[in-house]
């Protein structure tokens, strides 16, 4: 049995962010502009609040003396903006779209009146344009998430980005031209590059990110490294309200088209190319989760939770050892994204603890084809013993394994009958339903009875 457990732990514990830090972590936006009167002059010591519509949290700033604001480390989403000075009407814009690395502009002009007076105005979201940033970059909400046909990993949302093209052959997401290896992607400012291969070693899905950016041109030094584009991904926080979702994914042989054909070069001549077509293999993916957010203390602490298990179930069929050899491997698969955040949010500071777990377990190993025909693979069988999963070897030459005390070892297996694979050291022909070769592989279940008649077989015979 192979059993491969790999874990990987995103934890991000207590981001304390100020109102004045600098943003260079990639996990915020920011609202600015300009407050004029009717005449347009510029209005000092006007107070902008920006709140929350989701969490409630707010943010205050007030105009300086040429009459320009600016509201930092705002978490993506959508802001109530209020502009308020005494003597002057409130007002008011209830849908102010805040983006991921991006300042929205938002000016305001104010009229002589009471400040009870409020005036409500239409923040065009449709339309924004960062216009303090030279960044050419592409932002994708969580509202745009849930509508658009995707992949199951963050990092697809940068195939929907100008400029932006995938293949094997290049080594991933090539951005303006530049290598797989060139990019930079980040979960809530965290970098998630592998050291060796630069690709991305943390995959994040959909229900619980906020929001997805992808900077493919005029990227700040902040971001050294990365000569292809940046992928940044912030992650959802609770909210004053409780809300969820469930959800089940399947994708798997049977809506799925058939292998892409293989490009394979004839071992008679080492020139001649072969366009070989594999026949389509049992693959089933099944996924279900969900999450939940909301309150723990009203307008200050808050929670989200989401957990994600991906099952997958494949068996290729192979032909080993160049067509002579018929079998079959078996893999398992058990991929799970878990999320859990916190976060407390005043009007002087917010905090963030999260972390991410996401275990994955796996037996079996499947070989690729490499053979001249459809599902060919030139080793053999017996060659590949090692990648079945639940292999039992027996061997008839070892102590104690001979005659009946043989059969009372088999018969005292458990589960025997889930077991795939067996391999027999022996010689004999006993039938269609199970053979024993020298070093063969069976590469079907059989039942402890079956198994009993043949080498009872095996043994009579003497051979």
């Amino acid at each position: 049995m192979r059993l491969r457990l790999t874990v990987s732990v995103l934890v991000t514990l207590l981001a304390v962010v100020a109102a004045g830090t600098a943003t260079a972590q990639e996990r915020f936006g920011g609202i600015a502009g300009v407050v004029t009167d009717s005449s347009q002059a510029p209005v000092p010591g006007a107070t902008i609040t920006a709140t929350n519509k989701q969490t409630g949290a707010q943010k205050v700033a007030v105009t300086g003396t040429d009459g320009m604001y600016r509201i930092s480390d705002l978490d993506p989403g959508r802001y109530t903006v209020t502009v308020e000075l005494q003597g002057f009407q409130k007002v008011q814009a209830d849908d102010v779209l805040v983006l991921l690395g991006k300042t929205a502009d938002f000016p305001a002009s104010l009229k002589v009146g009471g400040v009870t007076e409020v005036v409500t105005v239409t923040s065009d979201t449709k339309t924004q344009v960062d216009i303090h940033s030279t960044t050419v970059a592409h932002n994708v909400t969580a509202e745009e998430l849930d509508r658009m046909p995707k992949t199951r990993s963050f990092q697809g949302v940068a195939l929907t980005s100008p400029g932006v093209n995938q293949g094997e052959i290049e080594g991933g997401f090539q951005v303006n031209g530049a290598s797989g290896a060139e990019n930079s992607f980040t979960v809530d400012g965290v970098n998630t590059n592998s050291l060796i291969y630069g690709s991305s070693r943390q995959d994040t899905v959909f229900e619980y990110l906020q929001e997805v950016q992808v900077k493919t041109g005029g990227i700040q030094a902040e971001y050294g490294g990365a000569l292809g584009g940046v992928i940044s991904a912030v992650t959802k926080s609770g909210g004053n309200r409780f809300s969820g979702e469930g959800h089940y994914y399947f994708s798997g042989n049977t809506i799925s088209a058939s292998p892409v054909q293989r490009l394979q070069l004839s071992p008679i001549d080492d020139t001649t190319v072969l366009n070989v077509q594999d026949k389509k293999q049992d693959n089933n993916r099944n996924e279900v989760g969900g999450s939940l957010g909301g309150p723990i203390l009203r307008d200050k602490l808050f929670f989200f939770a989401s957990v994600s298990p991906r099952f997958i179930d494949r068996t290729n069929n192979y032909l080993f050892s160049n067509g002579t050899e018929p079998g079959s491997i078996p893999q398992s698969q058990t991929a799970t994204q878990s999320f859990g955040k916190v976060t407390y949010s005043s009007r002087r500071m917010t905090a963030n603890g999260s972390i991410l777990y996401t275990p994955v377990r796996s037996t079996g190993t499947l070989s690729a084809y490499d053979g001249t025909g459809p599902n060919f693979i030139s080793s053999s069988l017996a060659g590949n013993a090692a990648q079945i999963p639940s292999a039992i070897v027996c061997d008839l030459g070892l102590p104690g394994m001979e005659g009946g005390h043989f059969i009372q070892w088999v018969k005292r297996q458990p589960k025997l009958s889930r077991v795939p694979v067996i391999v027999v050291t022996g010689v004999a022909d006993v039938g269609s339903r199970l053979e024993v070769y020298p070093d063969r592989i069976l590469s079907k279940p059989v039942s402890p009875e079956d198994l009993e008649v043949a080498l009872r077989s095996v043994m009579k015979s003497g051979k």
